[in-house]
């Protein structure tokens, strides 16, 4: 059964032990991180990291609960508590955020690329070594060759000490970043947790999985779904060895709508996948209804937008339809609209950090207010001090940070009211808006090479560590645990997990080079041929500010607003302004609009049928399919990791 209902606090006597959950966590840092090395890096397999719960966190808490379980039956006081489970989710979905596909991974490219690829025919010689800072990148070729090359070793002292410098750099940087949101996260988790009372529908999973009584264990329609969705995906790995085993068709690249469509201008609307990812499916069903309708609807529009884009053509114009830029648009609404209802609420903040506000407004709360506010403006100090080190101007600096964290407030906001299984916003970042307004010859030679350094950390937005920081913090609450440790924790571990990522990541491209991938370049080689070939060309191809992009972001922050006032006036309206935000923008969810669709309709008509107690006596069967295919695709992972080789992937994109 589901544990949704009311917050319950849990009491214990045995404090100490949360220092076992603890280290346990701690201890698990490097395994994970060797995990996502070896499978999200080297072999480019499983991306668990990319989706919004992590899913190889899961996976290690499913098993601790299962070992637990069988703990509990001949030692009771030996075994884990809720709290002590929930402390070694939040360390390992907190630390995975940081070190995750999307982060840690897409830099280590960026180190090298620059200089092991340049040739006469690019230039980059002349054109990018001279402003790239060396402080921040690896320019000696006798240390890059064994990275592209394998069979080297990270660790030999003559490697390892040209390595201290960037590291560190990047290691400071990265934990200043992820610790800045965290401190923004105080600020905001009064409104949206204990005030609006917004879903979080992430929490559900950990929350079920850590629950003492095990009732999701316990469930004999869990495990009907679990076993349904893991023996899907044994057959299709088995397949995978041996072709001419039977495969269940789920996944198929010729499922492809755009492959049926062949006259113009209908087969503008590319890549359509009809895939039922069981994971996905099991995820979205615990989505809001109206949410997951807006998301679907606004899907189709973006289609029909390439389409018009054909038959009116459009389609001719650079970066029609302006996809990044709508999406940009409506995350600073979203940033807007969730700012202007708490507005109160920041009153409140403003008073307290000034010293005029009742000491009873941050009461209980992870950080004081006025503590938060100062290691808000460290963070940004340090921040600036590197951003300045390596070319980056007071003023665009302002702007890039203040743009980055609007749009973090966005995606952590989109995440604690829709919780979608993947929230990829590719363009979604800093540089895109600022070479969209100004254009790239204002911003100087030095402010572009610094957005094009710190790309790596807003990409995609996929895997953004401040969601899962609030979703930890709301986990907390509901566990009973202390705030203000928890937040403690989380900070701590940024740096620890950032130099174990940094040691285990260089360490496994060294042993077997950054060149081998399931599907070359792979995310090593990838997002740095992106970072360089994208600032080679604004700086041989100097653009003016892109009048057509700034319009499809005011259109986009428009109508974002226009959906938000009639959301908040009629109760009839269906269509939400996060949905836009989502569906406007992204690849992944072509790989799950369908099961989107299927699951909303199938909770609409649980809904109806049998209200919330029948939603909560199904929600087994769906949480069951997301454990099962973690569990397959898990193994399947691991045995990749064994046998040193790619194997049958559950979750790629």
């Amino acid at each position: 059964m589901s544990t949704a209902g009311p917050p319950r606090r849990h009491t214990t006597t045995r404090r100490p032990l949360r220092w076992r959950a603890v280290t346990i966590a701690v201890l698990l840092l490097p395994v994970n991180a060797y995990w996502i090395a070896l499978v999200e890096m080297i072999w480019h397999g499983f991306h668990f990291s990319a989706t919004s719960i992590p899913l190889n966190v899961v996976f290690i808490v499913f098993v601790l609960a299962l070992v637990n379980m069988a703990i509990r039956r001949v030692a009771p006081r030996a075994a884990l508590s809720q709290q002590e489970f929930v402390l070694i989710y939040v360390v390992l979905a907190s630390t995975t955020a940081v070190i995750a596909h999307d982060s840690l991974v897409s830099l280590m490219g960026v180190f090298t690329h620059a200089f092991w690829f340049a040739t006469p025919e690019n230039e980059w010689r002349q054109i990018l070594h001279p402003l790239l800072p060396r402080w921040l990148v690896m320019d000696r070729e006798e240390i890059i060759a064994p990275f592209y090359e394998g069979g080297g070793s990270f660790l030999r002292p003559g490697v390892f000490r040209y390595w201290i410098g960037p590291v560190l750099a990047w290691a400071f940087i990265a934990s200043l970043t992820y610790t800045l949101v965290l401190l923004v996260n105080s600020l905001l988790r009064k409104r949206w947790v204990d005030q609006e009372k917004l879903p979080y529908p992430i929490v559900q999973l950990p929350l079920d999985l850590t629950n003492p009584s095990a009732a999701l264990l316990r469930s004999r329609p869990m495990w009907i779904a679990f076993s349904v969705a893991a023996g899907v995906e044994t057959i299709n790995g088995i397949n995978y060895f041996y072709p001419s085993f039977p495969h269940v068709p789920i996944r198929e690249h010729t499922a492809d709508m755009g492959l049926w469509v062949t006259e113009a201008p209908w087969n503008a609307i590319g890549v359509t996948y009809v895939h039922v990812r069981l994971f996905l499916l099991g995820l979205c069903y615990l989505l809001p209804l109206d949410v997951s309708f807006s998301t679907a609807v606004f899907y189709w529009v973006r289609k029909g937008q390439f389409v018009a884009g054909a038959a009116t053509g459009m389609s001719t114009v650079p970066y029609f339809p302006f996809q990044p830029h709508q999406a940009l648009g409506a995350v600073v609404a979203i940033c807007c609209i969730s700012m202007w209802g708490g507005r109160g609420h920041w009153k409140d903040v403003w008073r307290r950090v000034f010293g005029s506000g009742s000491p009873d407004v941050d009461d209980g709360e992870p950080i004081r207010y006025r503590t938060a506010a100062v290691g808000i403006v460290v963070c940004l100090v340090g921040l600036y001090l590197m951003s300045a080190q390596a070319g980056m101007s007071g003023g665009v600096f302002v702007a890039f940070f203040t743009l980055y964290l609007v749009i973090a407030v966005a995606v952590t906001r989109i995440r604690a009211e829709l919780g979608p299984p993947v929230h990829d916003m590719s363009g979604v970042n800093p540089q895109t808006a600022l070479t969209t307004i100004v254009g790239t010859r204002p911003l100087g030679p030095r402010n572009l090479t610094v957005f094009a350094l710190f790309s790596w950390f807003n990409g995609s937005n996929r895997s953004h560590p401040m969601p899962h920081q609030l979703e930890a913090l709301k986990l907390s609450q509901r566990a009973g645990l202390n705030p203000s440790r928890t937040t403690a924790l989380m900070a701590a571990v940024i740096a620890p997990a950032v130099l174990i990522a940094f040691v285990v990541y260089l360490s496994a491209l060294y042993r077997y080079s950054a060149s081998v991938a399931l599907d070359p370049p792979g995310q090593v080689m990838a997002p740095a041929t992106g970072t360089y070939n994208g600032l080679a060309a604004w700086l041989q191809s100097p653009r003016p500010p892109d009048v057509n992009g700034c319009v499809a972001m005011l259109g986009g922050m428009a109508f974002t607003l226009f959906l938000g006032v009639m959301r908040t006036r009629f109760l009839w309206w269906p269509l939400h302004p996060v949905g836009y935000a989502i569906g406007i923008n992204g690849g992944s969810l072509d790989h799950f609009w369908l099961v989107m669709l299927l699951a909303s309709a199938v909770k609409f008509g649980v809904l109806r049928i049998g209200g919330v107690g029948l939603y909560r006596r199904t929600l087994p069967i769906f949480l069951g399919l997301v454990l099962g295919d973690v569990a397959a695709g898990s193994y399947w992972s691991i045995l990749s990791v064994i046998l040193r080789r790619p194997l049958y992937v559950v979750w790629f994109w």
